[in-house]
């Protein structure tokens, strides 16, 4: 495995580890924005409604995988290839199990690039809510999935990850998210 890869892995295995901690010791409530297209301006205009009556963290850009995930739980930003930047990402993550502020509500973009990219997200970062955007015929990545069906199933993942006590809001006019 090339090095970069390597130090990409640790890199994600940390951050992950940092944002399951903080989302454990501050139990905020996480809206998931899941669908191929929408994603983005859905959770831009959540977050509109929803800052205005407490404090709120979404994801920056669209950043909705396995590093912009966590990078979003921690309120950090994405340091590129710059090794320093990321070392004080690591520690400003680790400051945030200090006692400090902390949003009540995180709106988060969650998307598969690859095949399990959602259900590790998952695994951990249990949505409040769950709204589903759209599924074109053809979504973004097929490429990297066995097709169309299986985009859609790996993003339909957060519906039932929500919590029990939570609810899911779905986009009646597109069949495909109805399915």
């Amino acid at each position: 495995m090339p090095l970069k890869q390597l130090l990409k892995q640790i890199i994600v295995f940390l951050l992950t580890l940092e944002a399951r901690l903080v989302l454990k010791k501050y139990k905020p409530e996480i809206v998931a924005v899941a669908g191929s297209v929408g994603k983005t301006s859905t959770k831009d205009a959540v977050y509109t409604v929803l800052s205005g009556s407490n404090f709120v963290r979404k994801s920056d850009k669209s950043f909705n995988t396995e590093v912009g995930v966590p990078l979003t739980i921690l309120g950090l930003h994405n340091a590129s290839s710059n090794p320093l930047a990321w070392t004080k990402n690591l520690i400003e993550g680790l400051l945030l199990l200090l006692p400090s502020v902390y949003p009540k509500t995180l709106v988060l973009e969650m998307g598969a690039d690859k095949p399990g990219d959602i259900t590790e997200i998952i695994s951990w970062a249990k949505p409040t809510i769950a709204i589903g955007t759209h599924f074109p015929d053809i979504p973004v990545h097929v490429e990297f999935f066995e097709g169309p069906q299986a985009v859609m199933d790996e993003d339909a993942k957060v519906f039932s990850a929500t919590l029990r006590e939570g609810m899911v809001i779905l986009n009646h006019d597109d069949p495909n998210m109805m399915q």
